[in-house]
């Protein structure tokens, strides 16, 4: 704008009328808030501004370290998330990009934030040691502090033009009175189950403050999992969008969800190497479930690099789906193998050392598979069981679309086999039901019950049992291995096996059972599926603990007797931590129940897409340009 002079301002007056000009100078806070800035996502801002003082890798905050973080920090900022939910494995660094999006929401989207921790310990200390130096260490975020020194306190710091509080969550004091824009609520699992006698849970306690900015704000809740009825997984139960992170092969460009079952190690003569030598030696190794290639620490490590946050329902990109779908809360899964300071070799010596052990199997389940753990010595009755039926009759499929896959568990006993067909349903709470379930006395009339018809749904869709996992050891092996040859591709003949590195695996049998020197060849051989029964029967403890109305429950058709029930109430954990059954007790129904769960992880039923049944073609997405992906950004 050209400068005015005197006169034209005396132009502009009343005759009679001196001008009086007085010219003011804006500080440099003023100016950094009116003057117009480039959009910029948080990731892209860690990277410029962000400085990392207590770190194994000190200096400034890169996203190629864990790129996983980068999805995350850039969704929170997305139009319209208010909730950002992460069930997480510890050393994955979810806590610094929380860190990351408050020092962005200092420079960027001012407004008063709260810290939520479980105790005030714990709070002194992230105040002290992570929130105070990732201020000053920053040229742009020091230049907000005040340079007084009592707003550097450790329950509060003042900055220019905003505060930051630091609450824990047994002290209903420290999350009353302030209205607040932005909360992280950290390890949230640990939080007790309220703020005090006479207060609500911290939770909710801290969410209130929250209610002043209803339309902006924004609102992290991160933990590793510990059950789940606890916060971390109900929140993520919760969510009106849930991501899984999917890797890319550096080998052959396949995209995939790494999962626990293709972390291999070292085997001598059938048997794993101690966890001691595959930790030390970093023997482990993950394998592409495309091309086999083995991927050691650094090949993962360029996987994740190349991965991208997929909603588990659709299949869709992270940023894809927000654009499309605009979810308000937003849940992440992160478990430890995707992680830069996690090897594949500690994944594996952690899941070996946990053999034998509940309290070692435990800390392997919350802490590298970031998933709750179910306390399984729970007793079970027959009324519960019963109190899962719906009204359903037997044979009838669940409709609507809510199918994504049919199993059948077969248990087989010298005198015929019992069946059960069960319907599973899309997502990671593996909501199931009951479609036909009896006994009949030959193969031949168990494969006219299982494939010789097909099932239909509510709307008369047709179905078909796609997966039969029939039990091979007993008096019969021989006739169930023929039974499985005959039906290769849809049906496994099984051998259950209390402990073993993986939840499932295959061999190869080249001989009929039979004494030394008396094995018969078995013609084209024979794949044998096996699986760990002891995890299987404590997660189908654990499912049928489920409120018939909540998701993932263990349902059963209005059909299913008392009888039926009884069995699945028999066995239990022994002082070893195994499931045992009494001698003399009938738990055909249990088996059954086990081997459908079996079947379900074989074909990786709760990870299919609920739209897009097809594989997705290879494309090069690992450098995607932001322009027209994502949609707009808060803050600008």
């Amino acid at each position: 704008m050209n400068p005015v002079t005197m006169a034209e301002v005396s132009r502009w007056l009343p005759k009679g009328v001196e001008p009086n000009i007085t010219c003011f100078a804006l500080t440099g806070a003023e100016r950094r808030v009116l003057r117009k800035r480039r959009p910029v996502r948080p990731s892209e801002w860690a990277e410029r501004h962000r400085v990392l003082t207590m770190s194994a890798l000190q200096g400034s905050w890169r996203n190629s370290v864990t790129p996983y973080l980068a999805g995350i920090m850039d969704a929170w900022a997305h139009n319209g998330v208010e909730e950002v939910v992460v069930c997480k494995s510890p050393q994955v660094g979810c806590s610094e990009a929380a860190h990351n999006t408050i020092g962005y929401a200092i420079d960027r989207a001012p407004g008063p934030a709260l810290y939520v921790y479980p105790d005030q310990d714990t709070a002194r200390e992230n105040s002290r040691d992570r929130i105070l130096p990732m201020i000053k260490s920053s040229p742009r975020l020091r230049s907000y502090l005040t340079g007084a020194e009592d707003d550097e306190a450790s329950t509060r710091i003042n900055l220019q033009h905003m505060p930051i509080y630091l609450g824990w969550a047994r002290s209903a004091a420290r999350l009353a009175n302030k209205p607040v824009r932005h909360l992280v609520l950290d390890e949230v699992d640990k939080y007790p189950e309220t703020a005090s006698k006479r207060e609500a849970d911290p939770i909710s306690l801290a969410r209130k403050r929250t209610q002043t900015y209803k339309y902006d704000r924004k609102i992290w809740i991160i933990s590793t999992p510990t059950v789940e009825s606890a916060p971390i997984w109900q929140a993520m139960m919760a969510a009106d969008a849930v991501y899984h992170y999917w890797v890319r092969c550096p080998e052959c460009g396949a995209w995939q969800r790494m999962q626990f079952d293709f972390i291999r190690w070292p085997k001598i003569e059938g048997k794993s190497l101690d966890h001691r030598k595959i930790l030390s030696g970093k023997l482990a190794w993950y394998e592409c479930a495309y091309c086999g290639a083995h991927w050691d620490d650094e090949a993962r490590n360029r996987a994740v690099r190349l991965g991208e946050w997929r909603e588990i329902k659709t299949g869709a990109e992270i940023f894809t789906y927000l654009k499309a779908h605009g979810p308000r809360t937003v849940g992440f899964h992160i478990p430890s193998w995707l992680s830069f300071f996690v090897s594949l070799s500690e994944v594996a010596a952690s899941f070996l050392k946990s053999k034998g052990d509940r309290i070692a199997l435990r800390d392997f389940w919350n802490n590298y598979m970031a998933e709750p753990w179910v306390d399984y010595q729970i007793e079970r009755s027959e009324d519960r069981i019963l109190a899962l039926r719906d009204d359903r009759p037997q044979g009838v499929v669940p409709g609507h679309g809510r199918v994504a896959g049919i199993t059948a568990g077969v248990d087989t006993q010298d005198n015929g086999f019992w069946y059960e067909i069960r319907a599973w349903g899309y997502g990671l709470t593996q909501e199931s039901w009951q479609v036909k379930n009896g006994f009949v006395t030959s193969l031949d009339a168990l494969e006219q019950v299982v494939w010789g018809e097909a099932l239909l749904d509510t709307e008369e869709n047709e179905h078909q049992v796609e997966l039969l996992v029939i039990d091979a050891m007993g008096h019969r092996t021989v006739e169930v291995y023929d039974w499985a040859r005959a039906h290769r591709g849809r049906a496994f003949a099984f051998k259950g096996e209390a402990t073993m590195s993986k939840l499932c695996d295959f061999s190869f049998l080249e001989f009929y059972p039979g004494g030394k020197g008396r094995k018969r060849p078995i013609p084209g051989g024979l794949t044998l599926l096996r699986a760990n029964v002891n995890f299987f029967k404590s997660r189908l403890s654990s499912l049928l603990e489920v409120a018939p109305a909540d998701p993932g429950a263990w349902r059963l058709h209005a059909e299913c007797d008392a009888a039926w029930a009884a069995q699945m109430c028999v066995e239990y954990v022994n002082d070893k931590g195994l499931w045992e059954c009494p001698a003399g007790r009938a738990n055909h129904a249990w088996d059954c129940s086990v081997y459908n769960l079996v079947a379900a992880e074989v074909r990786r039923i709760k990870h299919r897409p609920r739209a897009a049944a097809k594989k997705r073609p290879v494309d090069d997405r690992a450098k995607r340009s932001w322009v027209g992906s994502s949609g707009s950004w808060f803050g600008r």
